[in-house]
């Protein structure tokens, strides 16, 4: 019996059992928690083409595609700053201060500039980003709801609610920003 209590003390002292990324075969995810913001600052406003959610067991992402070819690598990326705000600060509208409920208990706000979902430019407004302000995705595993809360002088700012507070990267690359979540 001291042998059976002797073998579960150093196995629970050796972390066996207890690490949740190894019981879903999940690799550790790295990332944090603090804000992230880009060092690109694109000479031209990106112009939002579609908003993305997919998750597998170990993650979920969401993705911003801008006009252009994403594949192309010496096309602009985006400019960014991604930090997690207070759930007031989150659900409020740029520019009119108008409240925007978001489903969840975290809240991750993406701010991309110089960024819009319409091309100005031109004798006539182009809209770029025809699809929904408000996604809920199914399947995810934290994230509930993606909301558009501005698109204001040229500042583009997007709500992902998250049933909890999760480590995040941002990845971005020419015409896509991605921001991932383990």
């Amino acid at each position: 019996m001291k042998r059976g209590a002797l073998l579960l003390l150093v196995l629970v002292l050796a972390g066996c059992g207890g690490d949740k990324t190894a019981e879903s075969g999940c690799q550790a995810f790295g990332g944090g928690t603090t804000a992230r913001k880009s060092t690109a600052s694109p000479s031209q406003t990106m112009l939002l083409m579609g908003v993305g959610t997919e998750s597998d067991s170990c993650t979920d992402r969401v993705t911003f595609d801008f006009k252009g070819d994403f594949k192309d690598a010496s096309g602009p990326k985006p400019g960014y700053l991604v930090e997690y705000r207070p759930a007031d600060e989150a659900q409020t509208e740029d520019a009119s201060g108008n409240h925007i409920p978001i489903d969840g208990n975290a809240f991750l706000v993406v701010r991309i500039e110089p960024a819009a979902t319409a091309d100005i430019s031109g004798a006539k407004l182009e809209r770029t980003y025809i699809g929904p302000r408000t996604i809920k995705p199914d399947g995810m595993r934290w994230v509930q709801q993606v909301s558009k809360t501005g698109d204001f002088e040229a500042v583009l700012t997007w709500a992902i609610g998250l049933s909890e507070q999760r480590a995040f990267k941002v990845k971005s690359e020419p015409s896509r920003l991605t921001i991932e979540l383990g």
